[in-house]
């Protein structure tokens, strides 16, 4: 549940960082790296481990291209909405199984990945036209890329969480330099006039989500039966919903609600029919 509570405010920090201030998302991102390098950054000088290519790949689908469009997305998208979206990490992961893995889901997990699309469809969708939330589809666009890191983990093979935090952290750092320098600008304004907000999204996004959060649910997820774990994911959308609420003044768009309606229960189906550690995705973001 704190994992979870960490989570979906990370939602709302960013939203609030990106969204009330003129704060670039690459530029957020690569502070929010250099941030968790201050605290990890001797685990780089650890053994690699056998597939490291393979572990880059990984770090840049979870963590350059996942927060580029994530924080991209966070800058007029709501943290509840945002929230929502994350949870179709858990049945795009288990449909990219059946490609990279080979994995069965059966007719149930695959009716509730199907439901869970249509769930997704009718958020991005802008009443009043044939046109999308654009901002949401990045958002989307975000998590389709965590998942796809998420099953790619599973090929590197076991690593010590601190190993795979360091390396990614000091790809998102390079990446999400390099963009920041290549399409953003006043960087040097933006710390100057709006330090406050960027530091404090990047720090708890640093501290309580990618070291504190990933961490205690590796372990959990070594501890206790993945059947157990992964379905009480679904908390985050809950706590993001309820901070969005209070801290931001948010609406629950009807598009919102529906789409919630139709996704949070596909994918609890889809995380409660996970039979090992082997066929559950093992990672969370933002």
């Amino acid at each position: 549940m704190t994992c979870c509570l960490f989570w979906g405010g990370n939602f709302v920090v960013g939203a609030w960082a990106l969204g009330n201030n003129p704060v670039p998302p690459f530029m957020l991102a690569a502070v929010r790296a250099a941030i968790v390098l201050v605290f990890m950054g001797v685990f780089l000088f650890k053994p690699l481990p056998e597939k490291f290519g393979l572990l880059l790949i990984v770090g840049l689908c979870v963590g350059a291209i996942h927060l580029g469009f994530l924080y991209t997305g966070l800058q007029t998208a709501s943290a509840s909405g945002t929230s929502i979206l994350s949870q179709t990490m858990i049945p795009l992961a288990t449909l990219m199984s059946v490609f990279f893995l080979k994995e069965k889901i059966g007719r149930i997990r695959t009716g509730a990945i199907v439901a869970a699309f249509i769930g997704v469809c009718i958020m991005v969708y802008e009443p009043g036209g044939l046109s999308l939330d654009i901002n949401l589809v990045y958002i989307f666009i975000a998590y389709v890329s965590l998942a796809l890191g998420s099953v790619l983990m599973r090929k590197v093979g076991n690593i010590d969480w601190r190993i795979y935090v360091s390396w990614m952290s000091l790809l998102l750092l390079l990446a999400s330099g390099a963009a920041s320098i290549l399409f953003e600008s006043g960087q040097v304004t933006t710390f100057k006039e709006d330090g406050v907000p960027l530091i404090i999204a990047a720090a708890y996004g640093a501290v309580f989500v990618s070291i504190f959060s990933h961490g205690q649910y590796f372990r959990l997820l070594q501890s206790y039966d993945v059947a157990v774990i992964v379905p009480l994911t679904i908390m985050t959308t809950v706590f993001a919903t309820i901070l969005g609420i209070l801290l931001l003044d948010e609406t629950l768009e009807p598009r919102y609600i529906i789409g919630a309606a139709i996704i949070l229960p596909c994918v609890y189906v889809i995380a409660r029919r996970q039979k090992s550690s082997k066929s559950a995705p093992k990672m969370m973001e933002s």
